[in-house]
Order: C-alpha cells, then structure tokens, then sequence
C-alpha cells in the first residue's frame, strides 16, 4: 500500500488543528486529518525535526532506528518540501502553511511575511518556543519569532533535546518547534548512504525516543517530520560536500513523519 503523501504546507494548518486554533490566515494547506484525530485532546505541541532526514535516508537505514520504526508502523505519512527544498524555506512553510512566495523566508535571517503559529499562538494567550544550535534556522528564524528562543549554543543535536527539555518543563509553551541541525552536517559531511551517518542516526533514533518519553507526560503531542531530504553528490556537483540537496528531486523533497 502506498504511503499518503502531504505538502510542507500542511503543517501549520495540522498543528492549530489540534490545539484548537485558527490556521494563519494566509495558509494554503490543509490539516492532516490522521493527525489531527489522533493528537486530538492534546493542547500543546511538539514538533521535532532532524534536518534533512529524507524519505531516501529513511529507508536505506530504518534497521539501525526501532524507536522511529515503531512508530512509522503505526502512524507514517511522506510529506513534500515546498521549492527550494533547503532549510529556512520549509521551515518556514511548516510555521505559515504556505510556500516561499507567501512567507518571504530565502534564508534564516530573513523576516516573515505573513501570520506565523508563533503569531496564532500569542494572539489566544499563549507561548511559543523555537530551538536549536546558534546561528541555525532553529535559533536564528524560530526562536526570533517565537516567544522563547531555545539557544542551544555551539553545541550538538544532544544540547538541543537537552534545551527542548528544559524550555518544555519550566515554560510549558503550547507550541514548540526544534530542529536538529546536526543530522544535516553528517549527512553533508558523509552523503545519506554513507555507512559513515549510522551512528548518528543511532544516536537521533534514542535521542527521539527519550524526547517522546518525557513530552508525552508533560502533555505533547509530538510530530517527528524533516524540513527536506539529501541526495548524495555527485563529482564536482556540491564542492567538498558528498551530500546536498536544494533540487525538485525526491531524494530532496520527500521526507518522512510520524507522530505519538
């Protein structure tokens, strides 16, 4: 049977939808129902993003991952990056529910264009955290825009879970979004389907399974999707990089999600 796939877009419209919000005002997509009624009665969101963890990755290495293979066997969807399938653009399709042309974010430092979730969520009383390492689109666009900006430091993807727990204990935001920035350097380092990213996806694999546990308590529903995917480069395509991605190629625009 063949996995339904979604757009990017249908993000922002999915998570208001479960905290019983109105999706900003200039989304193009729509909520996931799957989602939705499954994660129904929860009033606080987590959505959790190991950057550039494609469809393609995904699939040449779901042995080395049981906690995300069991969930995928009960809950999996693809979704598709929005064009250009980089970083900023689709993070910030998922926060607007529209493509580039509506929210105007090329690159991290850009603002946005229209209403956010970070914007649903402060207009009915509540807050919003964006996290991640500094300088990353998890700090430098979310976290500016979100009512509490997780600066995870210098440090590695385990800091960002490591702030993610934090913010989530002490703060209780409704919404929170985190990316995990390191999953997209190894995989830039190495390429997707290089032996040499197993550990890291080992590593990612328990590091989602420990955020699940602890968020699931503290009232979360948690969604795990990606931002975009990788294809491995070819010579002389990406400089010193054996991975990238940026292109309408499925490697780059299919991502898998799940969700608890």
């Amino acid at each position: 049977m063949a996995i339904p796939e979604f757009s990017m877009i249908d993000v922002a419209p999915t998570v208001a939808a479960v905290l019983g919000l109105p999706a900003p005002a200039q989304t193009k997509g729509r909520p996931i129902s799957a989602i939705v009624s499954d994660l129904a009665g929860r009033r606080k969101v987590a959505v959790l993003a190991p950057d550039a963890f494609g469809l393609f990755a995904w699939n040449l290495w779901k042995a080395e991952m049981p906690y995300l293979r069991s969930l995928h066997a009960c809950h999996s969807i693809v979704l598709r990056s929005v064009m250009p399938s980089i970083t900023p653009v689709n993070f910030a399709a998922m926060v607007t529910g529209t493509d580039r042309a509506g929210h105007g974010v090329g690159q991290r430092t850009d603002p946005f264009a229209c209403e956010t979730l970070f914007d649903v969520v402060r207009r009915a009383g509540g807050k919003s955290a964006g996290i991640g390492i500094d300088g990353y689109t998890g700090t430098a666009l979310l976290g500016r825009h979100a009512d509490i900006c997780g600066n995870a430091g210098q440090g590695t993807d385990e800091t960002v879970a490591e702030t993610v727990l934090e913010i989530a204990g002490r703060d209780a935001p409704q919404f929170l979004i985190a990316q995990f920035g390191r999953v997209d350097d190894v995989f830039h380092k190495y390429g997707p389907s290089a032996p040499e990213v197993v550990p890291m996806l080992r590593d990612t694999d328990a590091r989602l399974q420990r955020l699940g546990e602890r968020l699931g308590p503290m009232g979360y529903g948690v969604i795990i999707l990606a931002d975009h995917g990788q294809h491995d480069a070819a010579p002389g395509e990406a400089g010193p990089k054996k991975g990238t991605h940026g292109t309408d190629r499925d490697e780059d625009c299919q991502v898998p999600c799940t969700w608890s």
